[in-house]
């Protein structure tokens, strides 16, 4: 989720390979762990970044790169999410509204 709100301003997106580990791959996806950052960065600057962070003992990941427009994400090398940074958006602003829309009972309980 993270990804996608950091994409919606500019239109930026991304493509990143996460791992699930020994979590199940909703969790992987949709977890925000507390004290989690995401960071975007020129190549150049990856070093610098990796070395401040292993000097305050945190670990510096990387997921992936920025690409135009775009939001693909794979789980464990298997795609799991392709679509643009507009169709994303769409969905995320739209959510309440669809669901209050196609749902008579959350319309019911709204009034």
């Amino acid at each position: 989720m993270a990804l996608a709100e950091k994409a919606f301003p500019a239109g930026v997106g991304a493509r990143v390979n996460l791992g699930s580990g020994e979590f199940f791959g909703e969790y992987a996806l949709f977890g925000e762990d507390a004290s989690r950052v995401l960071v975007s960065c020129t190549p150049e600057s990856l070093a610098r970044i990796k070395q401040v962070a292993a000097g305050h003992g945190i670990a510096a990941d990387v997921i992936g790169e920025t690409v135009p427009e775009k939001l693909e994400i794979s789980l464990d090398g298997r795609p799991v999410v392709s679509a643009t940074v507009s169709e994303l958006r769409a969905a995320y602003e739209d959510a309440l509204e669809a669901a209050l829309r196609t749902d008579p009972e959350l319309v019911a309980a709204a009034n």
